[in-house]
């Protein structure tokens, strides 16, 4: 099956590339049509580069009523928002004036999402030919969605964890302890209440010298650090002349490999937490800004790690934190092993 998965920069280029790589591992001929290349990551798994994958340069519009994307038994629209519906007209208006079939289309959440924020991320993509769920919590809100909206015929996929890296890379950790820090630029939303955070993590560094604490950005931030909004954790890290040497600040693109040294994980909102319980690392997701849409904390509710900055201490502590719910986890998506062959699946039964 020829498929084209097309997205527009991060997070989409990220997920789209690991879900190509793993339908092209189930036999799929798939390509990336993106107006930015795909890179191979540092800490990308041995055998996962993208050799396996097509590049279609196209910004995702162009896409829509390009001949070129005729050859495709199908395409995954990996957008968000407006652009979502923008795309879908797109496409089915050019393929009406060329007199021919348009290609079957299906897309899905870019990151793990639950309640508010799944419907917001879940409304423009209703319509699509098929849409791909994560797990078994997200397909309930879909239903849920689909019966007030009486959309009963909604195709749908459950795909599992198909846009986190999952499957451990192995690396030997260093020699001091090392807490990484997510940091998701936008949380919190407040350049006081994120320099607030930064001088309690500083304070931390401080009193612990036998840890390295590493502020680790969970997508890359922008090349020159003056452009660096002032919400993010590493932009007040930039601006203290005096920040002790085991704080240190940490690259987007090191994401993977950070997240195999870390001792222990720590952050707000971060998707990327699912990845560091998914390898077994004492995890914390900060409850001390409470469970709110805007900082992702109902995502985590349930899943048995949320504590509060004061009950991490000492870091030592950190390594007797519990484990992560597994019956929460397997509701994200964890439990589902086979989600590429499901969608080839659907997909096949879906073409005319």
């Amino acid at each position: 099956m020829k498929l084209g998965l097309i997205c527009d920069g991060e997070p989409g280029l990220g997920a789209c590339q690991r879900l190509g790589r793993a339908l092209a591992q189930e036999g799929a001929a798939v390509t990336l049509i993106s107006a930015a290349p795909p890179a191979n990551r540092p800490g990308t798994p041995a055998g996962e580069t993208n050799d396996s994958l097509g590049w279609l340069p196209l910004a995702p519009l162009a896409a829509a009523s390009s001949d070129l994307v005729q050859g495709f038994d199908a395409l995954g629209v990996f957008l968000e928002g407006d652009a979502l519906t923008t795309f879908r007209s797109a496409h089915q208006q050019a393929a009406e004036l060329r007199e021919r079939p348009p290609c079957l289309l299906f897309t899905g959440p870019l990151r793990p999402l639950c309640g508010d924020a799944l419907m917001a991320d879940l409304l423009p993509r209703l319509g699509y030919d098929l849409i791909a769920m994560q797990g078994e919590a997200q397909r309930q809100e879909l239903d849920w969605l689909l019966r007030s909206c009486g959309r009963s015929g909604q195709a749908q996929v459950m795909l599992g964890l198909w846009c986190l890296a999952t499957e451990p890379i192995g690396h030997a950790p260093p020699q001091d302890p090392v807490l990484l820090v997510l940091d998701d630029a936008q949380v919190p939303p407040s350049p006081f209440a994120n320099g607030v955070l930064y001088q309690r993590l500083r304070s931390i560094a401080l009193e612990t010298p036998s840890w390295q604490v590493r502020l680790q950005p969970d997508a890359p931030l922008p090349p020159d650090p003056s452009d660096w909004p002032e919400t993010s954790l590493l932009w007040h890290g930039l601006q203290d002349r005096q920040r002790p040497a085991n704080l240190q600040l940490g690259e987007g693109d090191d994401l993977l490999l950070a997240l195999m040294q870390a001792s222990a994980c720590l952050g707000i909102g971060s998707s990327w937490l699912i990845t560091a319980m998914v390898w077994g690392k004492p995890t914390v997701v900060l409850g001390d800004y409470g469970i709110r849409t805007e900082f992702n904390g109902p995502l985590f509710f349930g899943s048995g790690c949320m504590a509060r900055l004061a009950d991490c201490l000492p870091l030592e502590r950190l390594q007797e934190c519990p484990a992560v719910i597994a019956a929460w986890l397997d509701a994200r998506g964890w439990g589902i092993a086979d989600g590429p062959a499901r969608l080839l699946r659907q997909l096949e039964g879906l073409r005319p």
